[in-house]
């Protein structure tokens, strides 16, 4: 299964102000910028511990390949942890080969894209989800890292998921409604409303069969399609709320939506139908196709 996840940047001063991307700091374009910075990731890899205390690395496996036409970067990130035990043993006689020790790194290359387009306030980064392997933090810690390192102190990048337009449609629309979460009701018990409020109550419903989906769908969906950002959010016959969580399946998979805070919905997309294989791995080429296509979507 190969799955992308899709990140809008921006680039903010020291007030919060959004630039320019393609011409930033009176004369600076983004897109040179970025490519330094992955020149430089690709020579100095950069060592950290994780939440977890793990050592890791992260670095590009190869020389970036910069686009200016499509003002696209791309190439491959090779991140790497320690904290694994395991052996690699031989496919067909299956004798052990190496033992991988919990200070060795193991390590994984996989595919990223970067787009800086011109005249806008927003960029795109894009990469190859594989499990134990977070670049998001790590990209933009380093990234404004190298711009200090560079003396440009006054801006910052700051990135956020941006889900597919078409992605969300197609769970909204054929999707299966699983269970609903209403978050900050502010409800008192007869306690409570004698001697002291212990906080807010968050309560899940779960849909069964004989439940109509269909139609707590649509109020939920008409809500996250009209919210304007009241202090609160009105929903059916069970009061007001902070905000309200919906879970919805479809194709086999689930994904969480958020009427108020919709930067919390996650921007994994499922490829594997949209990209060419070769020996099992998605080609370069198909990637970079099937990036651009995500990127027109949640642009």
């Amino acid at each position: 299964m190969t799955n992308l996840t899709v990140y809008r940047f921006t680039l903010n001063n020291r007030a919060n102000e959004q630039q320019v991307l393609s011409f930033y700091n009176e004369e600076e374009d983004l897109l040179e910028t970025m490519d330094n910075y992955c020149s430089h990731i690709h020579m100095n890899a950069q060592g950290y511990i994780d939440g977890q205390g793990k050592y890791r690395t992260f670095c590009l496996s190869n020389r970036q390949s910069k686009d200016y036409s499509s003002r696209i970067i791309s190439g491959y990130i090779a991140s790497a942890y320690t904290g694994e035990y395991g052996k690699i043993q031989d496919r067909k006689t299956s004798t052990i080969k190496y033992d991988i020790l919990k200070a060795d790194l193991f390590s994984k290359d996989f595919f990223y894209l970067i787009h800086v387009p011109k005249n806008s306030k927003y960029g795109f980064f894009i990469f190859q989800k594989k499990e134990n392997h977070g670049v998001k933090l790590v990209f933009e810690r380093t990234f404004n890292s190298f711009m200090r390192s560079k003396g440009v102190s006054n801006y910052s990048l700051d990135l956020k998921q941006a889900p597919a337009r078409y992605l969300i449609s197609n769970y909204l629309k054929f999707g299966k409604l699983k269970e609903f979460r209403l978050i900050g009701a502010e409800t008192k018990s007869t306690f409570e409303s004698m001697y002291m409020s212990v906080g807010r109550e968050d309560r899940v419903v779960k849909l069964n069969r004989n439940s109509d989906n269909e139609a707590v769908k649509n109020i939920l969906i008409k809500l996250f399609d009209n919210f304007s950002q009241e202090s609160k959010i009105s929903f059916m016959n069970y009061g007001e709320f902070d905000e309200i969580a919906f879970l919805i399946n479809y194709n086999g998979s689930s994904k969480t939506f958020y009427i108020r805070d919709r930067e919390k919905i996650r921007a994994n997309v499922n490829v594997t139908t949209m990209v060419d294989f070769v020996d099992g791995e998605a080609t370069y080429e198909s990637l970079i196709k099937v990036c651009l296509e995500l990127i027109n979507s949640a642009a």
